[in-house]
């Protein structure tokens, strides 16, 4: 008996490869992300240094012109973290949207292998129902040609 073949093997192979390409995709969105977060976080870290920094002005009595200058600086870098917020959602967004599709890639493949194991297991079940029978009837023929023996 010839072995089993999956007749959709080059579909399956094609979905092996989307769902590759999907994720390398969703692997690169989210290094997109990270660096905008990266960004975010560090704008942030400035902020809060800022901060600390200005009340160590207020409570060392220190110049005006210093003090005016760390709050052009703080809001200034309010400014830049209002402008990358929205990037921030968005390349979150983009990336939700990279993982859906590659979940749904992971899912289209998925299903065709099960398809392949399930008539690779029908496969294997019907060969070993041909291998029981020829069994069976060896069996059969060697008790028939004894039984004609013992009639002799």
């Amino acid at each position: 008996m010839k072995p089993f073949e999956f007749k959709l093997k080059t579909v399956l192979e094609v979905r092996v490869n989307e769902e590759a390409r999907a994720g390398e995709v969703h692997s690169k969105a989210k290094k997109f992300l990270e660096e905008a977060q990266k960004q975010k976080w560090a704008m942030e870290e400035a902020i809060e240094s800022n901060l600390m920094a200005c009340q160590q002005a207020f409570d060392g009595q220190v110049s005006s012109g210093t003090l005016a200058h760390l709050q052009t600086a703080l809001r200034e870098l309010r400014g830049q973290l209002g402008e990358l917020e929205p990037i921030v959602a968005e390349r979150q967004v983009f990336v939700d949207v990279k993982w859906k599709e590659l979940l749904a890639a992971r899912q289209r493949r998925e299903a065709l292998e099960k398809m392949r194991d399930k008539q690779q297991s029908e496969f294997e079940q019907g060969r070993a129902q041909i291998e029981q029978k020829a069994i069976d009837e060896m069996v059969l023929l060697r008790e028939a040609g004894g039984f004609a023996k013992k009639l002799k």
